[in-house]
């Protein structure tokens, strides 16, 4: 091999290793890119979600001494760190209560919240009366602990409980009646029997009219006004430019919580809302 041919050999070995080079430094660099990005949005999370708890805290300590507990849902606006945070506060009893509801009012839930045909709504609502009232050791309801248990009934679909998921409730007692006052939308349609006008004209009333909101559209089988002591309070707190954390506290103001605090904590969790791309 002459010396010119062997110095274009190696001129080529040391192009290709310094390509190589090149590549694994890009990839590293990008590697370290998406960990700080991931590490950044993690950071961003766990504030969030701190500035959302704090929030909830403040509110639920005024909502403790108030004269009045409040019959309708509101939303609430307080300043932490800096920052308004808007919380949504929903007595309990606005939503549906799966272990109390009449087959009639689940079934209604199932086909005007849940998109599910007449027929089959019913047969759900029906198999749900069953499961909840299958008898334990004692001969006891046992009942629906959380409402996450529904994807433990054979057959229910998966898309009906996320759709109705944020609707409903196992953490109340009583009739199985919904205070049509701090009902979502979503609930009213069901108690409205799929009546859209009736429901557009409760959300546009009640927050003036309060305890005169005409309701007289909604089926009264379904409707009930027994005072709460139970509330969902929903903190919304921007997490980055197109996506919001909502943490919910479920809390009852009928017994004190184990640390001492004049309330008890009964559920928590956060989901992450992107609003639709338009």
């Amino acid at each position: 091999m002459s010396p010119a041919h062997a110095r274009g050999l190696a001129l080529i070995a040391v192009l290709w290793i310094v390509a190589a080079l090149s590549i694994a430094a890009s990839g590293l660099v990008n590697t370290a890119r998406q960990e700080i990005r991931h590490t950044a949005r993690q950071h961003a999370s766990v504030q969030s979600l701190a500035t959302a708890d704090a929030a909830v805290r403040l509110v639920l300590r005024d909502l403790v001494v108030a004269p009045e507990k409040p019959a309708a849902t509101r939303d609430v606006e307080v300043a932490w760190a800096g920052q308004t945070v808007a919380v949504q506060v929903q007595p309990l009893n606005g939503l549906v209560d799966l272990n109390h509801a009449p087959v009639p009012l689940l079934a209604a839930l199932f086909q005007h919240a849940g998109g599910v045909p007449p027929s089959a709504a019913e047969a759900l609502a029906v198999a749900l009366e069953a499961y909840r009232k299958r008898p334990d050791a004692q001969g006891r309801a046992v009942g629906l602990d959380a409402p996450e248990d529904l994807l433990q009934l054979p057959g229910f679909p998966f898309d009906l409980y996320v759709s109705i998921r944020p609707l409903v409730s196992t953490a109340l007692s009583g009739a199985g009646l919904v205070n049509a006052l701090a009902a979502p939308p979503e609930v009213l349609l069901a108690l409205a029997q799929g009546d859209a006008a009736a429901v557009q004209q409760i959300v546009q009333t009640r927050a003036t009219a309060g305890q005169t909101t005409d309701t007289t559209r909604l089926n009264p089988a379904f409707v009930g006004n027994t005072p709460s002591r139970a509330y969902m309070l929903t903190a919304r707190v921007p997490v980055d430019s197109d996506a919001e954390l909502h943490r919910v506290w479920i809390v009852s103001l009928a017994a004190a919580g184990r640390n001492g605090l004049p309330w008890q904590v009964i559920e928590q969790y956060q989901r992450l809302h992107r609003p639709p791309i338009r």
